[in-house]
C-alpha cells in the first residue's frame, strides 16, 4: 500500500514537472511570436511611411492622420516611442484583448497627432515581457513621440503620472485643446490603472 502510494506520489511529481515545462515553453514561444508579429508590423509601418515621404502626395491633401496599414487582421495607424523607458511598439485601430497582446491600440478620441486628444491603452504584461509596465516610472518632462501613417512625427511632453486609478474612472476619455496624448495601462494586478497624460 505504502509502495503504491509512493508511486502514485512520484508519478504526479514528474507529470507536473512536465507540465511545467510545457507551459514555460508555450510561454516563450507565445512571447517570441507574438514580438515577432510586433517587430514585423513596425518594420511595415516603417516602410509604408518611407514610401510615402519619397512618393509625392496631391496638393489638395488636407493631411490628418493618414489612414490605416493593413497588417494580418489589424490595422495599423501609427507607432509610439518612448526613450526614457525604452518602449517602442505600434498603435492599432482593434480595440480588441488580442490586439492589445500584439501591440497598443487607440481606445478614444481624435485622429493620431490631430488637435482634440486621444487615448493610447496597452497591456501592463505581454507574456514575460514588461510591454507597457515601465510607464509608471516616467515623470513630468519625459518624451513620448507619436508617428502616423503620413510621416508625422510628434514630440509630446508628460505633464502629469497619475496612479491607482479606479478602472471606473472614465475622466480620462476626454476632449482637450490642441495636441494631447493619454496612456493607459493596468497596474496592481488589473485592479488599478496608470493614467499618464502629455502634450506637444
Amino acid at each position: 500500500m505504502v509502495k503504491r502510494s509512493l508511486n502514485i506520489l512520484i508519478f504526479l511529481f514528474i507529470f507536473s514537472l512536465y507540465f511545467i515545462s510545457f507551459l514555460m515553453i508555450y510561454d516563450t514561444f507565445r512571447e517570441r511570436k507574438l514580438a515577432g508579429i510586433e517587430g514585423d508590423a513596425l518594420d511595415i509601418f516603417e516602410k509604408e511611411v518611407k514610401n510615402k515621404e519619397t512618393t509625392p502626395e496631391p496638393e489638395n491633401n488636407s493631411g490628418g492622420g493618414g489612414g490605416g496599414i493593413a497588417y494580418q487582421s489589424y490595422t495599423i495607424l501609427g507607432s509610439i516611442d518612448i526613450p526614457r523607458i525604452g518602449f517602442s511598439s505600434i498603435i492599432l485601430k482593434e480595440f480588441t484583448y488580442d490586439a492589445m497582446n500584439v501591440g497598443t491600440i487607440k481606445s478614444f478620441g481624435s485622429e493620431l497627432n490631430e488637435p482634440g486628444g486621444f487615448v493610447i491603452s496597452g497591456h501592463n504584461f505581454r507574456g514575460r515581457s514588461l510591454f507597457m509596465y515601465n510607464v509608471h516610472r516616467l515623470v513630468g518632462g519625459d518624451k513620448i513621440y507619436i508617428s502616423d501613417t503620413s510621416g508625422r512625427q510628434i514630440e509630446y511632453t508628460v505633464y502629469e503620472v497619475l496612479r491607482y486609478v479606479s478602472p471606473d474612472d472614465t475622466s480620462s476619455y476626454t476632449s482637450y485643446d490642441g495636441l494631447h496624448v493619454t496612456l493607459i495601462t493596468c497596474e496592481d494586478g488589473g485592479k488599478t490603472r496608470v493614467v499618464v497624460k502629455a502634450k506637444a
